[in-house]
């Protein structure tokens, strides 16, 4: 069942995972929405414990390093999904809005609306 709202886009960015003073780790964040992303780490992250995201942005970027509040909602081998604090935070909508950040993938596309399911039939 897919619990993200809006469409997800494929991204390579470096993160540094913060969950609590001086447990920080690095991971690429893979996956990005406007309501959470994926996270690929070798840190272990219970799910519905809160992390501090720091996006790494590329050298060709000025702003500083953007830190974001997210809750982990799921764990895999290789990393984790994770919900913003915050839907849309700032740091997000000015990614999303970069075309030199995302890598678009078709197999990331939000599946069309049930239409059953809209109408209560």
């Amino acid at each position: 069942m897919e619990h993200r709202w809006g469409e997800r886009f494929g991204v390579d960015l470096l993160v540094r995972l913060g969950t609590r003073p001086y447990a920080v780790r690095t991971g690429r964040l893979t996956d990005l929405s406007m309501s959470g992303g994926y996270i690929t780490t070798a840190m272990d992250l219970r799910v519905l414990s809160r992390v501090q995201v720091a996006i790494v942005l590329p050298g060709r970027f000025s702003q500083a390093t953007p830190v974001i509040s997210a809750y982990v909602t799921r764990r895999h081998r290789d990393g984790v999904g994770i919900e913003w604090c915050d839907f849309a935070p700032e740091a997000v909508v000015e990614l999303l809005r970069s075309p030199a950040i995302l890598r678009r993938n078709p197999r990331h596309r939000s599946p069309p609306p049930d239409p059953a399911l809209m109408h209560g039939t």
